[in-house]
């Protein structure tokens, strides 16, 4: 496996006119593989033999398929990579199939070509049977032949008791009578060399001791008298192998002359002639084809490991470049801001990313087959049985809210938008979900400073509307103190001081009023916290007073200078003695010693920087632990409709976020709460 990636990264690795010659070479030699063959073994046979150009043609036809395709892989980008170089293990299994095939078809090729073998030898041996036994039926109806004496034919000793067994001719010749048995056992001896076929006649009961049967024979004779026509077998003889074939001799005619005294009758089987055929030309050919069918099945292997291995490749690679790209876009889906729900036709969820996963708190598991409605909140009467493309267009264009439901229960407001696609025959509908409490806050928070900045300008019109009536009633009250001599009444006297004093409380509270309603949030310098503070309780006193609220302050004279806008800070403090304000109206409805507020302030370290903490505490209704999670929330709020808005904390947490300091919440229920604002000291101030 690693030699064949080896091989198709060499290939790779080679420009192009290279590979091209690369291919014709290998297209080349398995076009002319038979043929060098057969050019080595059997130079006999024409190069441009039929049998050559048929096998060359189909070797040369599959090499070039598989060149193409090894050349379509090699174009591709990266595709032998480590990663897609694994084959499957259906593609072993078609390996061991291949492998199997061939090894069956190869099996069956040798069979095929010993049992052709078996059958040359067979004709062989019947061809040499049949002239041999004409030549012994020519002799018997002869009744024998005459020939001349000589030394290696001489007068048959087993024919003395036949009357004319010898004869002399005119000339003085002597001749001798030569039956048919030893006519066919001198042409068997002229004819037997190391190399050539071999002739027996013989029987169980032989009238010449030379023409006994050996074992094999023997066998064969009994199996003729059993009823066999014809018996063969493959046996060594003298060091070699050899096809031997024997068939019965029936008794004829013209064999009772000799045979007549051993109780022959005409159709007996008094024996067998047995020709041995030698198999040494016919193995040489048989282990040549074998070599060469051998050769070839190994090319058409090869050949078709190579293909296997290619097409696994290719199919490896689509179904990688295919899995891979699925990845990238669940990737994408899932790492979408927004949520992505799919719907069927009959609007079931079909599935939905992560971020919507996230964004319900549901398992995707859990929302598969639920309608849309398990998780988005619609308007009465939005979604009902008209098409349902038609029916979420129409409600998400109404301009009504639209809220998502979690899992825990909590709603959410969201913004939908819609489209459709087809897969084949199935409609499918993907609704982008967008959390936009964020938004909703953002636009409140904006909503909100702008009311705040309109009631800023109405108070200062306010202010100084009112600025000057109280001026006036201040100097007027004045005139009439300093003109007021002894015959004035002393309790008239005391009205006009109270007068004056009353209206210098007004003037100082339309002071503070115009100065915190002032919008100079560009301003920023340093700032004396206690200034900040006291003109806070002068805005608050008198409903302080109203409320029968102690106040207690604690705040050195010493403390340094703070970096910031005096406005906003103005703006959380205001906030947060109003919040303590109102806890202890709801914990004491009227006169109570526990009915305070605390303001202390002091100097901090944190991490080597100087920090100025004020604690705001209130002995009223306290705050549960589970809202103080979410007290900074925007438009989170405990108070009844019409008295919060749910901005004040979250609004002045931002605020002493941008002065870089820390706004935090401590309380316990029903005993306590208390507010921490931790501000950092001007830069000439710290340490």
């Amino acid at each position: 496996m690693k030699s064949h990636l080896l091989s198709l990264r060499f290939f790779r690795g080679h420009s192009a006119p290279l590979r091209y010659l690369a291919y014709a070479l290998i297209i080349g030699l398995l076009g002319n593989l038979n043929a060098l063959i057969n050019l080595v073994l059997h130079p006999e046979i024409p190069y441009l033999d039929a049998t050559h150009t048929i096998v060359g043609g189909i070797l040369g036809l599959l090499a070039a398929i598989l060149c193409i395709m090894l050349e379509s892989h090699i174009r591709k980008r990266d595709p032998f990579s480590a990663s897609s170089a694994r084959l499957g293990p259906y593609s072993w299994i078609l390996v061991v199939l291949w492998t199997v095939l061939i090894g069956i078809s190869l099996t069956w090729s040798i069979h095929y070509k010993g049992q052709e073998t078996m059958a040359v030898a067979m004709n062989e041996a019947r061809t040499i049977f049949e002239k041999d036994l004409l030549y012994y039926r020519w002799a018997a109806n002869q009744n024998g032949v005459f020939v001349p004496v000589t030394p290696s034919t001489g007068p048959n000793p087993y024919l003395k008791n036949f009357p004319d067994s010898s004869a002399v001719t005119d000339s003085g010749n002597i001749l001798t009578l030569v039956n048919p048995e030893y006519m066919i056992r001198q042409v068997y001896e002229m004819q037997t060399t190391d190399n050539g076929a071999r002739g027996h006649i013989t029987s169980l009961d032989p009238i010449r001791p030379g023409n006994a049967a050996d074992p094999w024979e023997k066998k064969a004779l009994l199996a003729f008298e059993d009823g066999a026509q014809e018996v063969s077998a493959i046996q060594n003889m003298d060091g070699q192998q050899y096809f031997r074939l024997m068939r019965p001799m029936i008794t004829e005619k013209g064999c009772l002359k000799c045979h007549a005294d051993q109780g022959y009758q005409e159709g007996d089987i008094r024996g067998g002639i047995c020709v041995s055929v030698p198999m040494s030309l016919l193995n040489n050919l048989f282990r040549e084809d074998v070599f060469t069918m051998s050769l070839a099945h190994g090319a058409l292997w090869l050949l078709g490991l190579l293909g296997i291995f290619l097409g696994a490749y290719r199919i490896t690679g689509s179904i990688r470049e295919k899995e891979q790209a699925e990845m990238r876009l669940r990737a994408i889906i899932n790492n979408m801001l927004d949520g992505l729900i799919t719907l069927e036709e009959n609007g079931c969820i079909e599935s939905l990313n992560a971020s919507a996963a996230g964004m319900f708190g549901y398992y995707p598991e859990e929302t598969v087959g639920r309608p849309l409605e398990f998780l988005i909140r619609f308007p009465a009467s939005t979604i009902d049985d008209k098409d349902l493309g038609t029916s979420l267009q129409e409600a998400i264009s109404s301009g009504r809210p639209l809220h998502g439901l979690r899992n825990d229960g909590d709603s959410f407001p969201v913004a939908l938008s819609l489209s459709e696609m087809c897969l084949g025959d199935k409609r499918i509908f993907i609704v982008m979900v967008r959390d936009i409490t964020e938004e909703e806050q953002r636009r409140s928070e904006a909503l909100r400073a702008g009311q705040l900045a309109a009631i800023g300008e109405l108070a200062a019109g306010v202010a100084h509307e009112i600025n000057n009536p109280i001026n006036g009633i201040i100097n007027y009250s004045q005139v009439l103190l300093d003109e007021a001599g002894e015959e004035v009444d002393q309790r008239c006297l005391d009205i006009l001081k109270r007068i004056i004093c009353e209206g210098e409380r007004v003037a100082a509270i339309v002071s503070n009023l115009l100065a915190f309603a002032r919008q100079r949030d560009e301003i920023v310098g340093n700032v004396e916290l206690k200034v900040v503070i006291d003109d806070c309780v002068a805005l608050l006193l008198y409903q302080l007073d109203k409320d029968a609220i102690k106040l207690e302050v604690d705040i050195p004279e010493d403390l340094p200078l703070l970096k910031g806008n005096p406005q906003q800070l103005h703006q959380v403090f205001l906030n947060l003695l109003t919040n303590a304000r109102y806890a202890l109206n709801q914990r004491f409805a009227g006169h109570d010693p526990d009915k305070r507020i605390e303001i202390r302030s002091w100097k901090i370290t944190v991490d080597g920087r100087s920090f100025i903490r004020t604690s705001i505490t209130d002995h009223g209704i306290g705050i549960p632990q589970d809202v103080i999670n979410r007290i900074f929330d925007s438009l989170f709020t405990t108070k009844p409709p019409g008295e919060g808005t749910g901005l004040g904390l979250s609004i002045s947490k931002g605020l002493v976020r941008d002065h870089a300091g820390q706004l935090t919440l401590e309380s316990v229920p029903g005993d306590h709460t208390v507010a921490f604002v931790d501000l950092p000291v001007a830069s000439s101030d710290q340490g």
